[in-house]
């Protein structure tokens, strides 16, 4: 599957006007997207707000109270947006306030197509190159956090046998989730079990974490129950329940297939099995809400995390016998 290209969108921050339209002319011809183009610092930091641009180009001496660098300071504390600066100024104290907002480059008026086409096109390489190694670090983070929590679910649960306290095994899945969602920018990930057996399977929910600003899959105490062609699985229901991951669309689905999807805005889905004792026992679902390539590392690790929550869900779907055995053993053992 292949992600949408779209045009890079550049907000033009220049109270010149001549200058304004004939970088905006500029972009134009390049191919990329102008999405604004506005004269002082305060209406830069609202329609960056507003727009959300890939880029800005920002002339550091804007009229108004908010100059261009104290715009970007207070747009980069806001939003991960790339901002290069346009000026006819080198002057050594206007750079070093410049530095403090981390611009990605400095065009100098009277600018020519090369040098601002090279820019930003730097610029973009660049906070793309950031962008990735932030989100691999947060996802290594993730499954870091993603074993340890594993070994204390079995920790506290075999001390609790030990010490013939009464034990309860749920699917309290959620706090990994969260952590592997964050960091993977995800909308949500739910957690299936399969029930209904192989004629007429359906896909309860168990768990399920959902990034800020959306709604549950399930509201309330209520069972919600789907039918795998709700994901678009009645073609591939053999390859996920045979063990092999799943990328699904919305936008190369059989009509009337995608229900599910497009009821909660989800338009990329990677599914990937739960799998205890060799069997299948359900599936995990990681969405985005827009049309998206995920690379092999983030398959990786979405592998890395699925095996984590099977091994949760078969530890609590494991006899209490068995488990005092298997610590009575690990404890024979350590003596």
């Amino acid at each position: 599957m292949r992600g949408i290209q779209h045009r890079v969108r550049i907000l033009i921050v220049e109270d010149e006007q001549i200058v304004a339209e004939d970088l905006r002319q500029t972009l134009e011809n390049m191919g990329y997207s102008v999405v604004g183009v506005v004269s002082s610092g305060e209406g830069a930091v609202e329609t960056a707000r507003k727009e959300i641009p890939d880029l800005i180009l920002m002339d550091i001496m804007l009229s108004g109270k908010m100059d261009g660098i104290s715009a970007a300071h207070q747009i980069r504390s806001e939003h991960d947006i790339p901002v290069i600066y346009v000026t006819a100024y080198a002057d050594s104290q206007l750079i070093e306030r410049a530095k403090v907002t981390e611009p990605f480059g400095y065009i100098v008026k009277p600018f020519n197509e090369r040098e601002v086409q090279s820019n930003i096109e730097i610029a973009l390489f660049k906070h793309r190159l950031e962008k990735e190694i932030r989100k691999r670090d947060a996802i290594l983070l993730a499954l870091g956090f993603g074993v340890e929590w594993f070994l204390r679910q079995v920790y506290e649960a075999h001390g609790a046998l030990l010490s013939g306290s009464p034990v309860t095994f749920g699917y309290h899945l959620e706090p990994i989730l969260e952590h592997v969602g964050i960091a993977m920018e995800l909308d949500r990930i739910p957690v299936f079990r399969y029930d209904g057996g192989d004629t007429q399977p359906v896909l309860t929910l168990v768990a399920e974490w959902y990034s800020p600003g959306r709604s549950p899959l399930r509201p309330g105490e209520g069972v919600l129950s789907v039918s795998p062609a709700s994901f678009g699985l009645d073609e591939k229901q053999t390859v996920v329940r045979s063990g092999e991951t799943v990328t699904i669309s919305s936008v190369n689905l059989p009509p009337g297939s995608e229900v599910f999807l497009k009821t909660h805005g989800i338009r990329t889905v990677v599914l990937l099995p739960v799998t205890i004792h060799d069997r299948t026992w359900g599936l995990v679902a990681f969405c985005d809400k827009g049309d998206r390539d995920f690379s092999g590392e983030e398959i990786e690790a979405m592998r890395i995390m699925v095996n984590i929550i099977s091994g949760m869900i078969g530890l609590s779907l494991t006899p209490v016998s068995g488990v005092q055995d298997s610590k009575n053993r690990l404890f024979s053992e350590e003596k």
